[in-house]
């Protein structure tokens, strides 16, 4: 526990100081940033929900060249790619923490407060995400670049960068509102409408013909039985993400100013309601019940960029004599939490201690 806390209280104190410094002392910074978290999240040896499961599909797919394959998609061909070269898990790991993070690192751009978002992500999409979900840390670091690209209104490579995320994991679907709004763009109702007719039914249709259950969606996610069992905690992450969405209706005239980021925050809105209250009507109607849950938590955790640019925006909008005050009250909600799930997580055991495969050689 004390290695993950330290990381992020030591990042928090830096943020706090507000220290002035050059452009090139900035980029220096995050380039030996983004080095440390590379080798952080790709030398973890044993260490995450996902690392013996990964290690065991990447063993089979040696064997088996199409091992594993209908469960990790896209995920394959990287892991074909490090055996092409003759290369071990550790490489494949290091492949999927580059993407992962050249994906936040580019995302952060779209802030003048690329660190203060970065302490943000820490908690859930750094440690949580990066370290425990393998698949879907390589689609949200594709799908980071496609919402940066989004921004920039330049839509190839927002093209590009989606099919690629949803590819690797199929959850990053939900994005799809990307591919018909630009940024800046005003919401018109009429087409919001004719786009929530279209994605339900496509995504609807797609569920039937493609997956037909929970059973089978529930494995191209990467869910296993025991990620599935009841956590306690398992309620407090969906009120984790009304939280954000709280802050955007009390203070949506102000975020209503950032003509660039307000579509990416009004979709933001709609998709966290609209996800959990499918969850909570699929709960009454699927007698795989216990599926549903997790499966709602895995289609939001992309959002947790988009909560972290929330909380950081609020900073920026409100003109409060104390911002001091409200910065660091914003890095305690968002340490408590990483605290809550380092000491209460049914699978945070798999996180702790932190082992680095350079310490072990």
């Amino acid at each position: 526990m004390i290695t993950y806390l330290s990381i992020y209280i030591y990042l928090s104190i830096i943020s706090l100081s507000e220290i002035k410094l050059s452009e090139d002392t900035k980029r220096s910074y995050f380039f030996f940033l983004f080095i440390f978290m590379l080798l952080f999240i790709s030398g973890r040896h044993y260490v995450g929900g996902d690392y013996i499961a990964y290690l065991n599909l990447f063993n089979e797919a040696k064997v088996n060249d199409f091992g594993g394959f209908s469960r990790l998609q896209g995920l394959n061909y990287i892991i074909q790619f490090v055996h092409a070269l003759n290369l071990n898990y550790f490489f494949f790991n290091f492949l999927c923490a580059l993407a992962f993070l050249a994906g936040i690192f580019n995302f952060l751009k779209i802030s003048n407060e690329r660190l203060f978002i970065f302490i943000l992500l820490i908690p859930t999409m750094i440690y949580v995400v990066g370290m425990g979900y393998t698949r879907q840390s390589v689609s949200i670091g594709f799908l980071c670049f496609a919402i940066y690209y989004w921004s920039e209104n330049m839509n190839m490579k927002k093209y590009i960068f989606f099919i690629l995320s949803v590819f690797i994991h199929i959850s990053s679907i939900i994005f799809i509102f990307l591919l018909f709004f630009k940024s800046y763009e005003k919401i018109k109702f009429s087409k919001l409408f004719l786009l929530t007719i279209f994605t339900t039914s496509f995504l609807f249709l797609f569920y039937y013909l493609y997956f037909n259950n929970f059973d089978n969606l529930s494995s191209a996610i990467g869910l296993d039985y025991r990620i599935v069992k009841n956590s306690p905690l398992k309620y407090l992450k969906f009120l984790a993400h009304i939280v954000p969405c709280l802050v955007f209706l009390i203070f949506i005239k102000r975020f209503n100013k950032d003509k660039k980021l307000y579509p990416l925050y009004f979709f933001f809105l709609l998709a966290i309601v609209s996800v959990i209250i499918l969850m909570l009507v699929f709960k009454q109607l699927a007698e795989e019940s216990s599926y549903v849950d997790v499966i709602a938590d895995r289609v939001l955790l992309p959002f947790l960029l988009i909560e972290a640019l929330i909380f950081v925006r609020l900073y920026s909008l409100i003109d409060l004599e104390y911002k001091f005050l409200f910065k660091l009250l914003i890095l305690f909600y968002f340490g408590l939490m990483l605290f809550a799930w380092l000491e209460f997580a049914d699978n945070s055991f798999a996180w702790q201690p932190y082992r680095s495969i350079f310490l072990e050689w």
